[in-house]
């Protein structure tokens, strides 16, 4: 199975400095997985309109976390854009309030 590319967004990136370093650590390793793997991650239907994001995405659970990474998928090209880092303990009604577009 091929690698498909992957980009972060700006926000993503941003989030993604911030962080301690063991959980950096904890999210890099996940995202590596998903190049090689992005069927890994769920399409994101919430339940609430308020919950969903501004553009499709799906979602992956950063194991031994609370973080929940966001990406858009694009099968053509093969890429994967890694949009915002979330956070499961976040009410789902306002998680993307903080998502600059």
């Amino acid at each position: 199975m091929s690698v498909w590319d992957v980009r972060y967004a700006r926000q993503f990136a941003e989030q993604l400095a911030d962080l301690p370093g063991a959980t950096y650590d904890r999210v890099e390793g996940p995202v590596d997985i998903l190049a090689s793997n992005p069927g890994l991650a769920h399409r994101y239907d919430p339940q609430y309109e308020a919950a969903r994001p501004p553009v499709p995405c799906r979602s992956y659970p950063v194991p031994r976390t609370t973080k929940v990474i966001y990406l858009v998928t694009d099968e053509e090209r093969r890429e994967l854009t890694m949009l915002f880092l979330g956070d499961a303990r976040e009410d789902p009604r306002q998680r993307f309030e903080r998502m600059g577009w």
